[in-house]
């Protein structure tokens, strides 16, 4: 069975996960995530090419969000790296840029281009769809992220690697319009109705497509 290393998006952590982790864990999988270190987006490459290292079979790399930034670079040249799923997920050609037009996220930003989420918008913008008492404890785990980290992409792993992309179409974070122009690079794309975060809102979804996968001798 392959194994699956899970990276998250901006403002978050791997907590966002902990459902997800779980139930495969149960299932028999070896699936792990870590915590982006958010000191910038080579720091946050870095860390996740070194998780890589410490899989002795083949991985799927799954990012949400900012994660898809990450992964499209960790992912380059590593052998062990079996495919890549962006979930929701930025997936750009390097020093291309997005626009987040009609994205509910609202920031604060400091002189140093670090944000913090608007308390008033985390929800309408990620946790729309989860649980209102697992949606309030989110908010209050989000982390501060340097804007710049997610201002291009960096990378280019998905030419290279077999490549899933699932759009969320109740997503109010980044625009289904917006995602289902990025999933035109990957090779297969998967509609789910949810919204940013279906790992909290509908984590069965999630748990079943990479049971499936990883289980998969394809």
């Amino acid at each position: 069975m392959k194994s699956i290393l899970l990276v998250h998006g901006a403002w978050h952590g791997a907590w966002c996960w902990n459902l997800v982790e779980k139930e495969l864990k149960n299932k028999g999988v070896d699936v792990r995530s870590l915590n982006l270190p958010f000191t910038g987006v080579n720091d946050d490459i870095a860390s996740v090419s070194n998780a890589l290292k410490e899989f002795d079979n083949q991985v799927i790399l799954l990012g949400h969000s900012y994660g898809g930034i990450v992964i499209s670079s960790a992912a380059e040249a590593k052998e062990n790296v079996d495919q890549l799923i962006y979930l929701s997920a930025i997936l750009l050609e390097p020093g291309e840029s997005m626009q987040l037009d009609g994205s509910k996220i609202q920031i604060d930003v400091d002189a140093n281009l670090i944000s913090e989420v608007k308390k008033s918008s985390a929800i309408p913008a990620f946790y729309g769809d989860v649980d209102p008492k697992l949606a309030k404890t989110s908010t209050e785990l989000l982390r501060p992220f340097p804007i710049v980290s997610g201002s291009q992409g960096i990378g280019e792993a998905w030419r290279e690697k077999h490549s899933t992309y699932i759009v969320c179409q109740e997503d109010k974070a980044i625009p289904p319009k917006l995602q289902y122009v990025m999933a035109k690079k990957a090779d297969r794309i998967i509609e789910w109705q949810c919204g940013h975060s279906p790992f909290l809102s509908k984590p069965k979804l999630v748990i079943d497509l990479l049971l499936n996968l990883a289980s998969s001798t394809d």
